[in-house]
């Protein structure tokens, strides 16, 4: 029995209160000022978890927001329940020393929706989603889905409450034609795509290709993601092996410690953008997993001349063409026979690379943006046009 007054403690109770600091909001804010709305200033405030430097999903975010700052809007961060900084000028100082450029304002909050009014409220994870559904300040409300998160969970409350956000009332700008997919098909949503792209400041050949090894493969090892699947890729490393290939392996993402393995190996940890371009354009072949949205990865190894594997997936088919990667079974077996098959085969290696080269050199973050700008500007206008009507 639970006794008034006295803090909840066990397990379950630390749980249950976890949830509600992140889905038990009151309504705030106002009317919309749909008064002094301009398409072309729009105030656009982004909802975010709290954050570390070197986080992809938040480092996509800070580059979408400092093109539409570029653009001239107007644009804020809202902070949900941080744990890292304390400050609104220490987050300030964090996306501009570790991710983007950004000028505009930053709020904190925890416990209660900011109050706070403008014209594209944005949410990007699936707890953000409730304080931005608590906020009746905005003329539009949107989500950037930037991957299937319910996936994320075993079935239960935390899967549970993240499928529900897909119901809320929020147009979806979504990483990819499988999220669109999903969003639009599976929970009638209005959504729209745009291509994950890389930083060409960072990403492309370089110099001259002879530093290539013959018999490298580069791994992305950050096994704390469980969607990475990087345990496929190590059984399928012993498979090959065992099977009498020669190679090493370059495992970066995440650092391992010493690996009782059979194969030279090094690893890396974490790398810097420059440090993994080296990476890829030395190695042989580059493997990247998603069980879920695809990786951007991919996209920066292809752009440093690096032969992908990935996962032969639904989630991964919708993206890529068959020409520009090789897709393997998502087995041991299935993998390891990829890998044998580029290992030994330097034609096709070479293949997969000017394939893979001549797709990428159609992604810009900037063309990703103004997509992205266009979709908002459109659904602010036409939500804009119907509340005038009310």
């Amino acid at each position: 029995m639970l006794i008034p007054g006295r803090p909840r403690n066990t397990p379950l109770e630390r749980r249950i209160e976890h949830l509600k600091s992140f889905i038990d909001y009151a309504p705030s804010g106002g009317t919309p000022p749909l008064d002094s709305m301009e398409l072309s200033r729009l105030r656009i405030a982004w909802v975010i978890p709290d954050f570390l430097p070197g986080a992809g999903g938040h480092m996509t975010i800070f580059r979408i927001a400092s093109y539409l700052e570029r653009f001239g809007h107007d644009v804020q961060f809202l902070v949900q329940n941080p744990t890292v900084h304390k400050t609104e000028l220490d987050v300030l100082e964090a996306i501009n020393t570790h991710f983007q450029p950004f000028q505009g304002k930053v709020q904190l909050f925890t416990g209660v929706a900011p109050d706070v009014i403008g014209d594209a409220l944005i949410a990007t994870d699936r707890f953000t989603c409730y304080p931005v559904e608590a906020m009746r300040g905005f003329t539009r409300k949107f989500y950037f889905v930037q991957d299937f998160e319910p996936a994320f969970y075993p079935a239960g409350a935390e899967a549970l409450l993240t499928e529900a956000t897909y119901h809320f009332d929020f147009d979806c700008l979504c990483a990819g034609d499988w999220l669109h997919r999903r969003m639009s098909e599976g929970f009638g949503r209005w959504s729209m795509s745009w291509p994950l792209a890389y930083d060409r400041h960072i990403y492309s050949l370089g110099g001259s290709d002879q530093a290539r090894h013959k018999s490298r493969i580069a791994v992305y090892a950050r096994y704390v993601t469980p969607r990475r699947a990087v345990e496929l890729a190590f059984l399928a490393l012993e498979v090959l092996h065992q099977r009498g290939v020669s190679f090493e392996v370059d495992f970066f993402g995440w650092q391992l410690g010493k690996l009782n393995v059979p194969f030279p190996y090094r690893d890396h940890g974490v790398l810097s953008g420059d440090e993994l371009a080296t990476l890829y354009r030395e190695a042989t072949v580059g493997v990247v997993f998603s069980a879920t949205n695809h990786s951007l990865v991919n996209k920066e190894m292809m752009a440093c001349g690096l032969p992908v594997i990935d996962l032969d997936l639904d989630t991964v088919r919708s993206i890529f063409p068959q020409e520009v990667m090789t897709f393997a079974k998502p087995t041991a077996d299935g993998i390891a026979d990829a890998l044998e098959r580029l290992l030994s085969d330097p034609r096709e290696r070479q293949r997969l690379q000017e394939q893979a080269l001549s797709y990428v050199q159609e992604l810009s973050w900037e063309k990703s943006a103004r997509m992205i700008e266009a979709a908002i500007q459109e659904r602010i206008e036409h939500a804009a046009s119907r509340k005038i009507a009310e």
